[in-house]
C-alpha cells in the first residue's frame, strides 16, 4: 500500500476516534454535524464528479496543461537550489505538504473540539477533511497517468499508466493548499491571504528538487485548492444563519425555519 493510501487511511480512523471521544463537552447536534459531513461531503463528491460538467472540467484543464508542459523542461533546468533566507522558506514549505503534517491537522481538530468556537470547528474539521478527501484523489490521478518524475530522467511527456509513477500532480502541492484554503475562506483577510505563499512555497521546493514538473504542481495546487472549496462552500451552506427546511405530514405541511444567533 502507498505512503498516501497509508496515511488517508490513518486520518480516516483518527477522525472515527476523534469524534466520539473527543467531543463529548459539545452538544450532540455538534458531534452530529461532523459526522453527517464525514458521510453526506464523499457521497456529494463522488456524484457530482460523475456528473458530465466534471469531465468537462477535466478535459479544460488538460487541454490548459499540455500546451503549458511544453516548458516543463524549461523550468526545471532554469529552477535551482535557492541558499539563504528563501531557501529555508522552501526546506520549511516543503514539510507543509509531506506526512508529517497529518498529526498537527489532525491534532487542532482534536483541540477546537475543546472550545465553543464553531467557526473555529468548521474550519479545522474541513482542513482535515480536505487533506484526506484531495490526498485519495491525488492518488488516484497518480496512479493512472503514471507520469515519469523529473529525476527519473525520462523528460516531461514521458508516461507508463497504472506502473507505479507518480509525479502528476504534485501531491505535496496538493496536501498543502487542501489544509490552508478552508482557513482563507473560513477567515478571509489580507493576513489569511498570504497562507497562500506557503502554498506556492511547496509548489516551488517540490520543482527545485527536482520531484516534479512545473505542471505537476500547478495541476496540485488546483485539485487541492478546488476540493477544499467545494468542501468549505458545503459547510457553510449548511451551517448559515437561517436554514429553512420544509416539513410535510400526512394531513398538513409547514415550514421549520432555525436561526443561528
Amino acid at each position: 500500500m502507498s505512503s498516501t493510501l497509508k496515511t488517508s487511511a490513518f486520518l480516516a480512523l483518527i477522525a472515527c476516534f476523534l469524534l466520539p471521544c473527543l467531543a463529548q463537552a459539545q452538544s450532540v447536534n455538534s458531534r452530529k454535524r461532523f459526522l453527517r459531513w464525514a458521510y453526506q461531503d464523499a457521497a456529494g463528491l463522488a456524484q457530482d464528479l460523475s456528473q458530465r460538467r466534471t469531465a468537462l472540467y477535466a478535459v479544460g484543464a488538460m487541454a490548459l496543461l499540455t500546451p503549458l508542459s511544453t516548458f516543463d523542461r524549461t523550468i526545471d533546468y532554469r529552477v535551482d537550489h535557492y541558499p539563504g533566507h528563501f531557501g529555508n522558506f522552501l526546506e520549511f514549505a516543503n514539510h507543509l505538504g509531506g506526512p508529517e503534517m497529518n498529526l498537527p491537522v489532525a491534532g487542532l481538530f482534536a483541540f477546537s473540539l475543546t472550545t465553543n468556537d464553531q467557526k473555529f470547528q468548521d474550519a479545522a474539521f474541513t482542513s482535515l477533511q480536505s487533506m484526506i478527501y484531495a490526498g485519495l484523489l491525488s492518488y488516484g490521478v497518480k496512479y493512472t497517468i503514471g507520469r515519469f518524475r523529473p529525476y527519473e530522467q525520462s523528460g516531461p511527456h514521458e508516461f507508463a499508466p497504472f506502473s507505479g509513477r507518480s509525479s502528476f500532480p504534485s501531491g505535496h502541492t496538493t496536501t498543502a493548499f487542501a489544509i490552508l484554503t478552508p482557513w482563507v475562506l473560513y477567515y478571509p483577510h489580507p493576513v489569511t491571504y498570504s497562507l497562500f505563499a506557503l502554498g506556492t512555497g511547496t509548489a516551488i521546493a517540490r520543482v527545485v528538487r527536482e520531484k516534479h514538473w512545473a505542471t505537476d504542481v500547478l495541476a496540485g495546487g488546483a485539485l487541492g485548492f478546488f476540493t477544499a472549496y467545494y468542501l468549505t462552500r458545503r459547510h457553510q451552506y449548511q451551517t448559515g444563519r437561517i436554514a429553512i427546511t420544509p416539513v410535510l405530514g400526512f394531513n398538513a405541511a409547514s415550514v421549520s425555519v432555525r436561526v443561528n444567533l
